[in-house]
């Protein structure tokens, strides 16, 4: 022992003479041999060491061997260091202890850094940052990061703004969510809320919690903007919905001189997702391509997934995805996104071959993409194909693959085993609920569809509008008029939904199907839906079904008013006229239609004819 404190006493002489890093290695044998003390030699009673000068020791020395302990991932020597400090008594220098408490959480060593933390004979503003840095990356609750900073403000140790930066992007759980107005208001008290850091973080938190007119404000609050606060809050716009909100803040960002870079690009792209803003997207392409910023994957990712939306076909999208050097899963998963989105299933299964072909493996983003595929092909073996794949790679967890087997089993007709995922999620949400109400109002289960909106509102989710036409549906093919009509009345009484026409066209379909067709024109009238053309089509429909001649005529005309172009009230009324036997009429309105250059769409089936295997 006295040998490796005379060692350390000539440190400064063996850097000058062998370089700091050489000074560092020998340092680092010493501690092991102070650590292991195999050596009977070497054991020297602890009270033999208060005589020695230990703060010739530098201080500086030792963070430089814990810090290269750190980035070289050598555990067992930082631990000899902890050791050594630990048999000396050293309370000197405090960055020494954090540089040690950052060595335990790297290597994932909460439960010591914790106590660490606990022992640590004084703490500052870096050791409080430490732990809700590694809290947050660990997912601890709330309730943690809370008492960390309580025992922060107890030790009155001034936080700063890398303390609220952490503490408000961690608060993302339904408990913590208040806390971020909390950490606000101190942000604000400690005169930190115009910083950088601390406002990016509380634009980003407010916009993920859909409250985007408060990430606004917290972002006026920031003095110095810099290119991270514009990006973050024009994510948070597209978030948000806010395509007004996301163009309006770019605009104003080149206003004041501040250049963008691919991830704005990436972000204000993803506002272009209607026909109507192709020309705004093809913009936004040319940008990328005259500042050299279109090699860029994620750009590339995002192009794809405009092109797709905005575009009819997938010529586009295939070219981008053919430039890309080295295409990522999110690449992919947009291509298979888009050829669902384009009603292109068999291309789509295609896709998802080559992927697998090329050494790409899924995700949860990808699987929820693909399994749509599958329903829509009605395709229930290939279907259990992939859900076999979901399971071996532990994606069965994943909230929105389950919704998308529940769906894909739904489409393909097998209710029970639509059931059984359900019933083994380990939680539901809005989606889940909503995806097995249709799923039994496409099954003419409509009693069952009911109890599930029944179990989700006791269980406290707030169905939308979505799940109200779920009901609706189900109860039109489940005969459960009246229960239907309360429904409708529940969404728009109780939970003030405004139904939009689909919702008032279930209605009038429920109606028309129990033959209440008095009703239909009664309740067309009194909501004021008579210029809504999918209201008429569900009553055609319904005349159709019960041989009513003179209002299947007058819904019929109502349809060719409001949609000219299409073929489909032609067809229906002659096949009513064709039923009553009035075959002129038939033949009259069949002329009328090949005059209007209208044509008639051939219906189509296909069953598999051999198997597709991934």
């Amino acid at each position: 022992m006295l040998r490796v404190l005379a060692k350390l006493h000539i440190c400064k002489l063996t850097r000058e003479s062998h370089g700091y890093h050489h000074c560092c290695c020998s340092l680092l044998c010493c501690f092991r041999t102070v650590s292991s003390l195999t050596d009977p030699v070497e054991r020297i009673p602890f009270e033999k060491l208060e005589t020695i000068d230990y703060h010739s020791i530098k201080f500086h020395q030792l963070r430089q061997i814990l810090q290269e302990c750190t980035s070289a991932g050598d555990l067992l020597s930082g631990m000899s260091v902890h050791t050594h400090l630990v048999k000396l008594n050293i309370n000197g220098s405090i960055m020494i202890w954090n540089k040690l408490l950052s060595l335990y959480l790297k290597f994932g060593h909460i439960h010591y850094a914790h106590q660490l933390f606990d022992t640590m004979p004084q703490r500052d503003v870096v050791t409080f940052n430490t732990m809700i840095s590694a809290s947050v990356r660990d997912d601890y609750d709330a309730f943690e990061l809370l008492h960390l900073f309580s025992k922060m403000k107890k030790e009155d140790v001034k936080p700063n703004h890398i303390t609220f930066s952490g503490l408000i992007g961690a608060c993302n759980g339904l408990i913590a969510l208040r806390l971020r107005e909390v950490f606000h208001a101190h942000t604000v008290h400690c005169g930190l809320s115009s910083n950088a850091f601390v406002g990016s973080s509380l634009v980003d938190g407010y916009a993920k919690q859909m409250r985007l007119e408060d990430a606004i404000r917290a972002f006026g609050e920031i003095i110095e903007l810099d290119l991270v606060s514009w990006n973050i809050l024009i994510d948070g716009c597209v978030r948000n919905n806010s395509k007004e909100h996301a163009v309006r803040m770019f605009l104003q960002m080149l206003k004041g001189n501040v250049r963008f870079d691919g991830f704005t690009l990436t972000s204000i792209i993803k506002t272009c997702s209607k026909p109507g803003d192709l020309k705004h997207g093809m913009q936004l392409h040319g940008c990328a391509i005259k500042l050299g910023l279109a090699h860029e994957t994620p750009i590339h990712n995002s192009l794809i997934t405009m092109y797709s939306k905005c575009e009819k076909g997938m010529e586009s999208p295939i070219k981008i995805f053919g430039s890309i050097s080295e295409p990522n899963i999110i690449s992919w998963t947009a291509m298979i996104s888009g050829f669902v989105q384009n009603e292109q299933s068999e291309e789509a299964h295609g896709f998802y071959k080559e992927m697998l072909r090329s050494g790409v493996r899924e995700n949860d983003f990808s699987l929820s993409s693909i399994l749509p595929v599958y329903g829509n092909l009605a395709n229930l073996d290939q279907g259990k194909q992939i859900h076999a794949r979901v399971i071996k790679s532990w994606f069965g967890l994943d909230l929105s693959v389950n919704n998308a087997l529940i769906d894909m089993y739904s489409k393909c007709g097998s209710l029970e085993d639509a059931h059984l995922v359900c019933m083994k999620m380990e939680k539901h949400d809005v989606v889940s609920c909503t995806t097995m109400i249709m799923s039994y109002g496409q099954h003419g289960k409509g009693k069952e569809a009911l109890e599930i909106l029944s179990e989700m509102e006791s269980e406290g989710l707030v169905p939308d509008g979505v799940t109200f036409l779920g009901c609706l549906y189900a109860c039109s093919h489940g005969g459960l008029v009246e229960e239907g009509v309360r429904v409708f009345k529940t969404m728009t009484e109780v939970h003030k939904l405004n139904p939009k026409q689909e919702h008032f066209a279930c209605v009038v379909d429920m109606l028309g199907r129990a033959g209440r067709l008095n009703e239909v024109e009664s309740f067309i009238d009194e909501m004021g839906i008579e210029s809504d053309v999918l209201v008429w089509e569900a009553l055609l429909g319904a005349c159709r079904l019960h041989g009513e001649m003179e209002l299947g005529e007058k819904s019929a005309q109502k349809i060719m008013e409001l949609r000219p172009e299409g073929h489909g009230p032609y067809i229906l009324l002659a096949n009513i006229y064709a039923e009553r036997g009035s075959w002129e009429d038939k033949e009259v309105l069949r002329e009328k239609l090949v005059s209007h250059g209208l044509k008639k769409q051939l219906g189509c089936s296909w069953v598999p004819l051999e198997r597709m295997p991934c």
